[in-house]
């Protein structure tokens, strides 16, 4: 587990439980409130290898963050920085290079499969055909 300045740590899951969309996690040894406030915002990294395979058409939110998208036409319009969950189709957070690589914007596009329209795991690829006027938002 880690986060900006954090040392990464290894701890051991005891329990786990879903409430909604949400999971609530138990480390072993963590065994209080104020305990574990220390772990509270920070990032946990897990092996891929106890992953459940998800049906054709679906992917991890980690499998999507720093794929390059494109348009149809071949038009590069940055990569993947991270994505929101929004109740409907999850929105696409795409870092553009503006002006050079000298200033930086974010684009926000929506994972819908009649916008994305083809990813490719292999290349890092996402590409979309987004309906006109979405690119100029």
């Amino acid at each position: 587990m880690g986060g900006p300045g954090i040392v990464a740590s290894r701890q051991e899951i005891e329990t786990y439980a879903l409430y909604g969309n949400k999971v609530v996690i138990k480390f072993r040894g963590i065994d209080t409130a104020r305990q574990a406030e220390s772990f509270e915002g920070l990032d946990i990294l897990m092996p891929c290898n106890g992953l459940v395979d998800l049906p054709e058409g679906a992917y991890y939110i980690f499998e999507l963050v720093g794929m390059r998208v494109r348009t149809r036409s071949g038009r590069d319009l940055g990569h993947v920085r991270r994505v929101i969950e929004t109740g409907g189709a999850p929105l696409l957070v795409i870092e553009t290079p503006e002006a050079g690589d000298a200033e930086r914007s974010e684009l926000m596009i929506p994972a819908a499969r009649s916008i994305c329209t083809a990813i490719d795991k292999a290349a890092r690829t996402i590409t979309i055909d987004p309906p006109e006027g979405l690119l100029e938002l």
